[in-house]
């Protein structure tokens, strides 16, 4: 009868230590996200952050004792996305540049059409673009007006006319006009080249 009650007792010490020995070693992180961003891990909470704060339990001999039935990875897989980036997704990164480059095509070709119709637009002299001038005329000139006859330098009598022209300031706009057409035209040849590149 005393032989049975060790035997059993001894049953359940062994069964005792194998749970033990077979129970998993763990070690408890925390991981939290500061003020610039950046995830970080301590093995204690930091003190005074105001933010979240999660609590993450590591099994530090995972597959590593015999016949052990395999648990959670060693680092557990929100950890590993923090620390180990997916793959980029080269479809969809062809895609987002081929748009890209489409829409600096059509922004392109907008600049140009705008410039084009600027410079169409400002053919005529504004207000403070034009200056009046005496025009001579040796022969009266019909249909215009306030011309009157003085005499020339030689004596004999001269047609003089006020004429309305275009001064330097409307000279400097069509240069500036000009030139923002041709940077628009030069702008749109780049975006088309980068495109073909971009695609080939």
């Amino acid at each position: 009868m005393r032989a049975a009650i060790l035997v059993a007792a001894l049953f359940v010490v062994v069964d005792a230590l194998a749970q033990t020995q077979d129970a998993p070693q763990t070690r408890t992180l925390y991981r939290w996200t500061d003020t610039q961003g950046r995830v970080q891990y301590s093995d204690k909470p930091p003190t005074g952050f105001k933010g979240e704060v999660k609590r993450v339990d590591v099994d530090l001999d995972v597959n590593t004792r015999p016949g052990a039935a395999p648990r959670a990875p060693l680092v557990p897989a929100d950890v590993m996305r923090d620390v180990v980036p997916a793959p980029p997704d080269m479809a969809k990164a062809r895609r987002d540049k081929r748009a890209k480059l489409e829409e600096a095509v059509r922004q392109a070709e907008g600049n140009v059409a705008l410039a084009k119709a600027a410079l169409e637009g400002g053919g005529e002299p504004k207000d403070d673009e034009t200056s009046v001038v005496r025009r001579q005329y040796a022969r009266p000139q019909p249909g215009k007006s306030n011309c009157r006859t003085v005499p020339g330098d030689d004596g004999k009598p001269m047609i003089v006319c006020p004429s309305i022209v275009p001064n330097d300031t409307y000279y400097d706009r069509q240069r500036s006009l000009e030139e923002a057409l041709r940077k628009a035209e030069d702008e749109l040849a780049e975006a088309r080249n980068a495109y073909r590149r971009g695609v080939d």
